[in-house]
């Protein structure tokens, strides 16, 4: 018994064990309708945010772009070669 008991407590039978559970909870996760569904809907907020920051970004550097043109009009400035 106590072989038994030692094999149980090893680290790698536990972490083997933890292994194969997750992969079972994943496979069935993979074929749940509703996890799909979330799944679609999380993908489709990430990429509606990364649209989002892209588009205040291209913003934020042609303000910058037009900032520093005006700046370079200004009399007595010159551009470092």
């Amino acid at each position: 018994m106590d072989k038994v008991s030692a094999f149980f407590k090893n680290k790698y039978v536990i972490g083997f064990g933890i292994g194969v559970a997750a992969s079972i909870l994943g496979y069935n996760a993979y074929k749940s309708k509703k996890l799909r569904k979330a799944v679609v809907k999380a993908v489709a907020c990430g990429i509606k945010l990364r649209d989002d920051a892209k588009t205040t970004l291209d913003g934020i550097k042609e303000e910058a772009e037009d900032i520093c043109a005006e700046a370079r009009e200004q009399p007595g400035v010159q551009e470092a070669r």
